[in-house]
């Protein structure tokens, strides 16, 4: 049975769901909650949804963790409502700086200002001599920030997870899906088409290129951001090309529901042929009314 928590209370048995849908994501994209609620007799009313309330949904072990409701909609004898997993002032724009500091010393900084537990996986704690966060919301910044390291952000269940990608990528798959087991058609694709060959790091006179000879794209010029040394204009190039690169083969499948895989998990692709192979889950959506779940993934990227 799935179980709805409104503002932390177990409202399963007074609500009927129409529809539910949890979108769990890694990287620039937040998790999401979209449910939809009959509302013919007003039973809605008592809740009295309003924005930054929560909402957590639990089904059979599987937790999506609180979220906080930014849309609410009321469509014929239906409401509906849209939750994040971002703690709410987490898009308000702020100005700052840091001065010989890290990816992590920032990380955490920001974490407890929403008083998110900051989870490591991998991190390398370079030291920058100064960072600035010009106007930005602090998660989209972060996650800027953590791409020039090789890294990408996931908030969830007050928590804050930041991760090596090549790391998490090199983790054993958590599951093997054979092509006979996929609900809808699939749909694999190489998108090699849009990848770049080299990047190349500038500030100033400061400068550094990395190189990807298997990919066959243009150039990626990239100037916005302060650099103190050619080798970490290097390290950035580097890191940047393969945000950009890794997802040259995606694919996406739906199985029946299982909420055993997430986003940030490896998986096994089989029966396929030529589209097999070990994939990273970059989106794992969960429809608990259809009970299917679908999968948006990149093959794991090795090159470097």
């Amino acid at each position: 049975m799935t179980q709805v928590f409104y503002e932390g209370k177990d409202i399963s048995s007074d609500v009927e769901i129409s529809d539910l849908i949890v979108t769990d994501s890694c990287g620039d994209q937040a998790d999401g909650i979209d449910a939809k609620f009959a509302n013919a007799e007003n039973q809605w009313s008592q809740w009295k949804p309003q924005k930054e309330d929560s909402l957590n949904i639990l089904n059979a072990g599987y937790r999506s963790g609180n979220m906080w409701i930014d849309r609410i909609r009321q469509e014929g004898d239906l409401i509906a409502l849209g939750a994040v997993s971002i703690p709410p002032g987490g898009k308000t724009k702020r100005t700052r700086a840091w001065e010989n500091t890290t990816l992590i010393t920032i990380a955490a900084e920001l974490a407890s200002r929403y008083g998110l537990a900051a989870q490591f996986l991998n991190v390398p704690a370079f030291s920058y001599a100064r960072v600035d966060q010009a106007g930005r919301g602090d998660f989209g910044f972060l996650q800027e920030r953590a791409m020039l390291e090789g890294c990408s952000i996931k908030v969830q269940d007050s928590k804050l997870f930041i991760y090596a990608d090549a790391y998490m990528e090199g983790l054993p798959a958590v599951k093997t899906i054979d092509a006979a087991d996929f609900y809808e058609d699939p749909r694999f694709s190489d998108s090699s088409g849009a990848t770049y060959s080299n990047c190349t790091v500038s500030w100033k006179s400061t400068f550094g290129t990395y190189v990807d000879a298997a990919a066959v794209g243009p150039e990626l010029p990239v100037s916005n951001y302060p650099v103190s040394s050619a080798g970490e204009a290097q390290r950035f190039a580097k890191n940047m090309l393969r945000s950009y690169n890794k997802k040259e083969y995606v694919g996406e499948i739906s199985v029946m529901l299982d909420t055993s895989v997430t986003a940030g998990n490896t998986i096994n692709i089989s029966g396929m042929g030529l589209s097999d192979g070990k994939y990273f889950i970059d989106t794992a959506q969960h429809s608990f009314a259809e009970e299917v779940s679908r999968f948006v993934m990149h093959r794991c990227f090795t090159r470097y």
